[in-house]
Protein backbone atom coordinates (compact mmCIF):
# COMPACT_ATOMS: atom_id res chain seq x y z
CA UNK A 1 0.00 0.00 0.00
CA UNK A 2 3.16 2.52 1.19
CA UNK A 3 4.35 1.57 -2.94
CA UNK A 4 1.08 2.08 -4.10
CA UNK A 5 0.54 5.35 -2.35
CA UNK A 6 4.30 6.69 -3.19
CA UNK A 7 3.88 6.18 -7.26
CA UNK A 8 -0.28 8.23 -6.87
CA UNK A 9 0.16 11.64 -8.25
CA UNK A 10 -2.81 14.51 -8.16
CA UNK A 11 -3.63 13.65 -12.09
CA UNK A 12 -5.19 11.08 -12.68
CA UNK A 13 -3.61 7.77 -14.30
CA UNK A 14 -4.50 4.61 -15.85
CA UNK A 15 -4.89 1.77 -13.04
CA UNK A 16 -2.57 -0.60 -15.58
CA UNK A 17 0.40 1.28 -16.31
CA UNK A 18 0.72 1.59 -12.57
CA UNK A 19 0.51 -1.93 -11.82
CA UNK A 20 3.35 -2.22 -14.41
CA UNK A 21 5.59 0.41 -12.90
CA UNK A 22 5.29 -1.48 -9.89
CA UNK A 23 5.40 -5.03 -11.36
CA UNK A 24 2.90 -6.16 -8.62
CA UNK A 25 1.04 -9.60 -8.96
CA UNK A 26 -2.41 -8.56 -10.28
CA UNK A 27 -4.48 -9.75 -7.42
CA UNK A 28 -2.33 -8.62 -4.90
CA UNK A 29 -2.63 -5.22 -6.50
CA UNK A 30 -6.22 -5.06 -7.18
CA UNK A 31 -6.58 -6.26 -2.81
CA UNK A 32 -3.95 -3.11 -1.89
CA UNK A 33 -5.83 -0.72 -4.33
CA UNK A 34 -8.73 -1.60 -2.96
CA UNK A 35 -7.77 -1.29 0.67
CA UNK A 36 -6.30 2.42 -0.15
CA UNK A 37 -9.39 3.24 -1.77
CA UNK A 38 -11.58 2.82 1.44
CA UNK A 39 -9.06 4.37 3.64
CA UNK A 40 -9.01 7.57 1.34
CA UNK A 41 -5.50 7.19 0.43
CA UNK A 42 -6.01 6.86 -3.75
CA UNK A 43 -9.03 8.14 -5.40
CA UNK A 44 -10.96 5.95 -8.67
CA UNK A 45 -13.60 6.41 -11.51
CA UNK A 46 -15.59 3.76 -12.84
CA UNK A 47 -13.31 3.53 -15.35
CA UNK A 48 -10.08 2.80 -12.98
CA UNK A 49 -8.04 6.15 -13.17
CA UNK A 50 -6.53 6.25 -10.07
CA UNK A 51 -5.35 9.45 -8.69
CA UNK A 52 -3.69 10.38 -5.05
CA UNK A 53 -6.21 10.95 -2.26
CA UNK A 54 -5.49 12.26 1.21
CA UNK A 55 -1.88 11.77 3.20
CA UNK A 56 -3.68 10.73 6.64
CA UNK A 57 -5.17 7.38 5.36
CA UNK A 58 -2.92 5.42 6.97
CA UNK A 59 -4.58 6.31 10.60
CA UNK A 60 -7.93 4.80 9.44
CA UNK A 61 -6.14 1.98 7.93
CA UNK A 62 -4.45 1.08 11.43
CA UNK A 63 -7.38 2.03 13.93
CA UNK A 64 -9.05 -0.68 11.49
CA UNK A 65 -6.93 -3.43 11.86
CA UNK A 66 -6.25 -2.85 15.71
CA UNK A 67 -9.95 -3.26 15.86
CA UNK A 68 -10.13 -6.64 13.79
CA UNK A 69 -7.54 -7.84 16.33
CA UNK A 70 -9.50 -6.66 19.05
CA UNK A 71 -12.11 -8.80 17.89
CA UNK A 72 -10.07 -12.15 17.02
CA UNK A 73 -8.55 -11.58 20.51
CA UNK A 74 -12.22 -11.59 21.91
CA UNK A 75 -12.63 -15.04 19.83
CA UNK A 76 -9.60 -16.49 21.17
CA UNK A 77 -10.81 -15.83 24.94
CA UNK A 78 -13.88 -16.96 24.19
CA UNK A 79 -12.54 -20.80 23.30
CA UNK A 80 -10.29 -20.59 25.92
CA UNK A 81 -13.03 -19.14 28.46
CA UNK A 82 -13.76 -21.16 31.66
CA UNK A 83 -17.47 -20.35 31.64
CA UNK A 84 -20.90 -21.76 30.05
CA UNK A 85 -20.35 -21.29 26.77
CA UNK A 86 -23.91 -20.42 26.05
CA UNK A 87 -24.67 -18.00 29.01
CA UNK A 88 -21.21 -16.18 28.00
CA UNK A 89 -22.90 -15.49 24.40
CA UNK A 90 -26.27 -14.39 25.91
CA UNK A 91 -24.44 -11.60 28.02
CA UNK A 92 -22.09 -10.58 24.73
CA UNK A 93 -25.79 -9.88 23.07
CA UNK A 94 -26.68 -8.21 26.02
CA UNK A 95 -29.15 -9.74 28.38
CA UNK A 96 -27.93 -9.68 30.95
CA UNK A 97 -30.53 -11.55 33.24
CA UNK A 98 -30.51 -14.99 31.13
CA UNK A 99 -26.35 -14.43 30.94
CA UNK A 100 -26.62 -16.31 34.49
CA UNK A 101 -28.13 -19.16 33.68
CA UNK A 102 -25.84 -22.37 32.61
CA UNK A 103 -27.16 -24.42 29.81
CA UNK A 104 -25.87 -27.66 31.44
CA UNK A 105 -24.61 -29.10 27.89
CA UNK A 106 -21.58 -27.28 26.48
CA UNK A 107 -17.75 -28.84 27.18
CA UNK A 108 -17.85 -26.25 30.47
CA UNK A 109 -20.56 -27.46 31.53
CA UNK A 110 -20.74 -31.38 31.01
CA UNK A 111 -17.11 -32.62 30.24
CA UNK A 112 -17.99 -35.79 30.63
CA UNK A 113 -20.25 -35.26 27.53
CA UNK A 114 -17.66 -33.80 25.81
CA UNK A 115 -16.78 -35.06 22.06
CA UNK A 116 -13.96 -32.69 20.88
CA UNK A 117 -12.34 -32.07 24.39
CA UNK A 118 -10.33 -34.31 26.47
CA UNK A 119 -10.08 -34.34 30.26
CA UNK A 120 -7.76 -36.08 32.86
CA UNK A 121 -7.47 -36.21 36.71
CA UNK A 122 -5.65 -33.49 38.45
CA UNK A 123 -2.03 -33.99 39.01
CA UNK A 124 -0.81 -33.30 43.12
CA UNK A 125 0.57 -30.32 41.86
CA UNK A 126 -2.14 -28.91 40.43
CA UNK A 127 -4.35 -30.10 43.42
CA UNK A 128 -2.06 -27.97 45.64
CA UNK A 129 -2.82 -24.93 43.43
CA UNK A 130 -6.17 -25.60 44.00
CA UNK A 131 -5.61 -24.96 47.68
CA UNK A 132 -2.85 -21.85 46.95
CA UNK A 133 -5.81 -19.88 45.52
CA UNK A 134 -8.15 -20.84 47.57
CA UNK A 135 -6.02 -19.09 50.69
CA UNK A 136 -5.25 -16.32 48.94
CA UNK A 137 -8.72 -15.45 47.81
CA UNK A 138 -10.01 -15.74 51.31
CA UNK A 139 -7.03 -13.44 52.64
CA UNK A 140 -7.49 -10.62 49.64
CA UNK A 141 -10.63 -11.39 48.05
CA UNK A 142 -10.95 -11.22 44.37
CA UNK A 143 -8.14 -10.67 42.49
CA UNK A 144 -7.11 -10.23 38.50
CA UNK A 145 -5.89 -13.78 37.38
CA UNK A 146 -2.36 -12.14 36.14
CA UNK A 147 -1.96 -11.04 39.99
CA UNK A 148 -2.61 -14.00 41.50
CA UNK A 149 -0.31 -15.91 39.45
CA UNK A 150 2.47 -13.14 40.08
CA UNK A 151 1.89 -13.85 43.62
CA UNK A 152 1.70 -17.51 43.74
CA UNK A 153 4.52 -18.62 41.68
CA UNK A 154 6.31 -15.51 41.67
CA UNK A 155 9.57 -18.23 40.21
CA UNK A 156 7.11 -19.26 37.26
CA UNK A 157 7.15 -23.17 39.17
CA UNK A 158 4.16 -23.46 37.09
CA UNK A 159 3.75 -22.28 33.52
CA UNK A 160 1.14 -19.51 33.29
CA UNK A 161 -1.35 -21.76 30.83
CA UNK A 162 -0.77 -24.69 33.28
CA UNK A 163 -1.94 -21.62 35.86
CA UNK A 164 -4.61 -20.40 33.70
CA UNK A 165 -6.01 -24.54 33.37
CA UNK A 166 -6.32 -24.96 37.31
CA UNK A 167 -8.26 -22.19 37.52
CA UNK A 168 -10.69 -23.30 34.43
CA UNK A 169 -10.87 -26.54 36.26
CA UNK A 170 -11.59 -25.07 39.94
CA UNK A 171 -14.26 -22.69 37.64
CA UNK A 172 -15.60 -26.07 36.03
CA UNK A 173 -16.08 -27.83 39.42
CA UNK A 174 -18.06 -24.40 40.93
CA UNK A 175 -15.04 -22.93 43.34
CA UNK A 176 -14.77 -19.55 41.61
CA UNK A 177 -16.06 -17.40 39.33
CA UNK A 178 -14.35 -16.22 36.30
CA UNK A 179 -15.61 -12.85 34.71
CA UNK A 180 -14.07 -10.73 32.06
CA UNK A 181 -12.95 -6.99 33.01
CA UNK A 182 -10.82 -4.11 31.36
CA UNK A 183 -8.84 -1.53 32.07
CA UNK A 184 -7.68 1.44 29.99
CA UNK A 185 -3.94 2.12 29.39
CA UNK A 186 -2.43 4.96 27.19
CA UNK A 187 -5.93 5.24 25.29
CA UNK A 188 -6.38 1.05 24.97
CA UNK A 189 -8.37 -1.25 26.91
CA UNK A 190 -6.95 -3.89 27.74
CA UNK A 191 -8.99 -6.74 28.90
CA UNK A 192 -8.00 -9.42 31.97
CA UNK A 193 -10.09 -12.11 34.08
CA UNK A 194 -11.00 -11.61 37.19
CA UNK A 195 -10.81 -14.76 39.87
CA UNK A 196 -13.52 -14.93 42.84
CA UNK A 197 -14.24 -17.47 45.33
CA UNK A 198 -17.54 -19.42 45.50
CA UNK A 199 -19.18 -20.15 48.47
CA UNK A 200 -18.92 -23.81 47.63
CA UNK A 201 -15.18 -22.90 47.25
CA UNK A 202 -14.77 -20.59 50.52
CA UNK A 203 -15.92 -23.79 52.27
CA UNK A 204 -14.13 -26.71 51.32
CA UNK A 205 -10.81 -28.50 52.68
CA UNK A 206 -8.17 -31.12 51.52
CA UNK A 207 -10.61 -33.82 52.92
CA UNK A 208 -13.34 -32.85 50.68
CA UNK A 209 -14.01 -34.59 47.83
CA UNK A 210 -13.98 -32.61 44.73
CA UNK A 211 -14.39 -33.40 41.26
CA UNK A 212 -11.25 -31.39 40.44
CA UNK A 213 -10.56 -32.53 36.47
CA UNK A 214 -8.15 -30.80 33.90
CA UNK A 215 -8.17 -30.14 30.23
CA UNK A 216 -5.96 -32.62 28.49
CA UNK A 217 -4.24 -30.53 26.31
CA UNK A 218 -1.47 -33.47 24.91
CA UNK A 219 -2.26 -33.78 21.55
CA UNK A 220 -3.61 -37.03 20.39
CA UNK A 221 -1.74 -39.02 18.12
CA UNK A 222 -2.86 -41.51 15.69
CA UNK A 223 -0.16 -43.77 14.46
CA UNK A 224 -1.30 -45.32 11.23
CA UNK A 225 0.33 -48.53 9.49
CA UNK A 226 1.62 -47.47 6.37
CA UNK A 227 1.20 -50.69 3.48
CA UNK A 228 4.64 -51.39 1.78
CA UNK A 229 3.70 -50.91 -2.14
CA UNK A 230 4.79 -53.56 -4.60
CA UNK A 231 6.85 -51.57 -7.38
CA UNK A 232 5.52 -52.13 -10.79
CA UNK A 233 7.32 -52.02 -13.69
CA UNK A 234 5.93 -49.79 -16.12
CA UNK A 235 6.39 -50.86 -20.06
CA UNK A 236 7.30 -47.68 -21.90
CA UNK A 237 8.00 -46.91 -25.37
CA UNK A 238 9.89 -43.82 -26.18
CA UNK A 239 8.93 -43.64 -29.67
CA UNK A 240 4.98 -42.44 -28.18
CA UNK A 241 5.59 -40.81 -24.67
CA UNK A 242 4.58 -37.60 -24.17
CA UNK A 243 6.61 -35.20 -22.44
CA UNK A 244 5.06 -32.18 -20.13
CA UNK A 245 5.78 -29.55 -22.53
CA UNK A 246 4.42 -31.32 -25.54
CA UNK A 247 0.94 -31.98 -24.19
CA UNK A 248 0.92 -28.23 -22.65
CA UNK A 249 1.13 -27.78 -26.68
CA UNK A 250 -1.21 -29.97 -27.73
CA UNK A 251 -3.92 -27.92 -25.96
CA UNK A 252 -4.82 -25.21 -26.66
CA UNK A 253 -6.24 -22.79 -23.97
CA UNK A 254 -10.27 -21.46 -24.26
CA UNK A 255 -8.86 -17.61 -24.31
CA UNK A 256 -7.21 -18.88 -27.57
CA UNK A 257 -10.07 -20.52 -29.19
CA UNK A 258 -12.18 -17.22 -28.52
CA UNK A 259 -9.47 -14.40 -27.54
CA UNK A 260 -12.69 -11.76 -27.96
CA UNK A 261 -14.22 -13.28 -24.45
CA UNK A 262 -12.49 -11.47 -22.29
CA UNK A 263 -12.58 -8.17 -24.15
CA UNK A 264 -16.53 -8.25 -24.31
CA UNK A 265 -16.48 -9.26 -20.92
CA UNK A 266 -14.21 -6.32 -19.82
CA UNK A 267 -16.41 -4.25 -21.96
CA UNK A 268 -19.30 -5.04 -19.88
CA UNK A 269 -17.42 -4.89 -16.79
CA UNK A 270 -16.45 -1.10 -17.54
CA UNK A 271 -20.37 -0.25 -18.95
CA UNK A 272 -21.29 -1.87 -15.12
CA UNK A 273 -19.08 -0.42 -13.43
CA UNK A 274 -21.04 3.48 -14.40
CA UNK A 275 -23.78 2.59 -13.90
CA UNK A 276 -23.02 1.95 -10.21
CA UNK A 277 -20.56 4.61 -9.85
CA UNK A 278 -17.69 2.06 -8.86
CA UNK A 279 -14.42 1.14 -9.85
CA UNK A 280 -15.00 -1.35 -12.69
CA UNK A 281 -12.93 -4.10 -10.07
CA UNK A 282 -15.18 -3.74 -7.19
CA UNK A 283 -17.44 -5.62 -10.02
CA UNK A 284 -14.77 -8.45 -10.11
CA UNK A 285 -10.90 -8.21 -10.46
CA UNK A 286 -9.30 -8.74 -13.76
CA UNK A 287 -7.84 -11.75 -12.64
CA UNK A 288 -10.98 -13.30 -12.54
CA UNK A 289 -12.07 -11.70 -16.17
CA UNK A 290 -8.98 -13.22 -16.93
CA UNK A 291 -9.64 -16.57 -15.39
CA UNK A 292 -13.62 -16.50 -16.72
CA UNK A 293 -12.73 -16.06 -20.44
CA UNK A 294 -10.10 -19.21 -19.67
CA UNK A 295 -12.25 -21.56 -18.08
CA UNK A 296 -15.85 -20.23 -19.73
CA UNK A 297 -18.09 -21.27 -16.70
CA UNK A 298 -21.34 -22.74 -17.52
CA UNK A 299 -22.77 -23.49 -13.98
CA UNK A 300 -22.89 -21.40 -10.69
CA UNK A 301 -20.98 -24.45 -9.58
CA UNK A 302 -17.89 -23.65 -11.96
CA UNK A 303 -18.33 -19.43 -11.99
CA UNK A 304 -17.57 -20.06 -7.71
CA UNK A 305 -14.93 -21.94 -8.75
CA UNK A 306 -13.26 -19.46 -9.91
CA UNK A 307 -10.85 -16.97 -7.34
CA UNK A 308 -12.57 -13.86 -6.72
CA UNK A 309 -15.98 -14.71 -7.63
CA UNK A 310 -18.64 -15.43 -4.68
CA UNK A 311 -21.67 -15.95 -4.25
CA UNK A 312 -22.98 -12.59 -4.41
CA UNK A 313 -21.32 -12.22 -7.85
CA UNK A 314 -22.90 -15.08 -9.08
CA UNK A 315 -26.28 -13.85 -7.66
CA UNK A 316 -26.28 -10.27 -9.28
CA UNK A 317 -23.87 -10.93 -12.30
CA UNK A 318 -24.21 -14.64 -13.27
CA UNK A 319 -26.56 -14.98 -15.48
CA UNK A 320 -25.18 -11.88 -17.55
CA UNK A 321 -21.82 -13.40 -17.68
CA UNK A 322 -23.03 -16.50 -19.01
CA UNK A 323 -25.36 -14.62 -21.73
CA UNK A 324 -21.73 -12.91 -22.50
CA UNK A 325 -19.79 -16.36 -22.79
CA UNK A 326 -22.31 -17.86 -24.95
CA UNK A 327 -22.91 -15.28 -27.36
CA UNK A 328 -18.56 -15.13 -27.90
CA UNK A 329 -18.12 -18.70 -28.38
CA UNK A 330 -21.35 -18.29 -31.23
CA UNK A 331 -18.77 -15.72 -33.18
Amino acid sequence: MDGIFARLRREAQKKSVLQEQLRMDPDVFDKALEKLRIHGGALLDFAENVSRGQDHWRESYIAQGEQKQAQIAGMIRYADGNECRMSTLVRHFGDIADGQKACAICDFCAPADCAAQRFRTATDAERVALFRVRAALQLDGVKSAGKLYSVLYPNREMSRDGFEEVLGAMARAGLVRLSDAVFEKNGKQIPYRKVALTRAGNSIDEATPVEFIMKDTTPAFITRQRKKKTPRKRARRPDTAVQPKQLAKAEPSAVGQAPHVEEALRVWRLAEARRLGVPAFRVFSDQASRAIAAKLPGTAAELLAIPGIGISTVEKYGAQIYRILHQGLRL
